[in-house]
């Protein structure tokens, strides 16, 4: 059987977007954790865009977490993560954006750009880095972070309004929900994890967890798709 590798940063959403399909499919893989500073020379073998997730399976390698999603639909379709009617489909496609090119922002604005969770995240995310560079690399993450934020604008938002505008995807989420138990079908699709892995990275920080806490169907829904998704025991 060719081996699955992910070369990834474990704290990354896109990253725990992957190993939550690859369990879901049932897939055995090993990681590769690649250190922040690795991604500027030797990542770039893999993907010129020097970044993670990366998907090596045999000859192939799938960069990108929606280009690796659908690269695991066609190379392993059961379970499916994509639903067969177009117009369910193109919803699947839409969701997913919004986690990607959306909540991601508030994922890093939680964790890296309030300062009081900056220090405890940088330094998660250098623990692979060798020791020569992982002071450094602590050091540098905040601020690089903070100028992604700004550039993309939730960083110039004062807080109080990032909070507001965070708990109102959340209301937007159960709304969509109503009283079903995915986002789009009658199962679990790669929308559902997309958006879980944004909004669970975003929960790990105390500000973002007290958004949630009030919102008991997106709650249900998220322990649903961490059931789902979860390493087999």
């Amino acid at each position: 059987m060719t081996e699955l590798v992910l070369h990834q940063f474990e704290s990354s959403p896109f990253c725990d977007k992957v190993r939550r399909l690859l369990h879901y499919k049932r897939r055995a893989y090993r990681t590769h954790e690649v250190p922040p500073t690795e991604t500027l020379v030797r990542l770039r073998r893999l993907n010129p865009a020097g970044k993670v997730p990366v998907l090596e399976h045999g000859e192939a390698v799938v960069s990108d977490s929606t280009e690796i999603a659908r690269y695991l639909e066609v190379t392993f379709p059961d379970p499916p993560i994509y639903p067969r009617d177009p117009k369910a489909r193109a919803l699947c496609h839409i969701l997913e954006d919004w986690a990607d090119e959306s909540l991601y922002f508030y994922e890093a604005w939680f964790r890296f750009g309030l300062s009081e969770n900056a220090g405890e995240f940088s330094r998660r995310s250098s623990q692979s880095e060798p020791p020569l560079l992982r002071r450094a690399t602590e050091r540098a993450l905040p601020t690089l972070m903070r100028n992604v934020l700004r550039l993309q604008g939730i960083g110039r938002k004062p807080p109080e309004r990032v909070l507001a505008d965070f708990d109102r995807h959340l209301d937007a989420l159960e709304g969509w929900l109503g009283g079903g138990d995915w986002l789009v079908t009658d199962h679990l699709t790669v929308a559902d994890v997309a958006v879980y892995a944004q909004v669970s990275c975003a929960a790990e920080t105390a500000e973002a967890q007290g958004v949630v806490a009030d919102h008991p169907r997106a709650l249900a829904w998220m322990e649903r798709v961490n059931a789902a998704t979860s390493p087999p025991v």
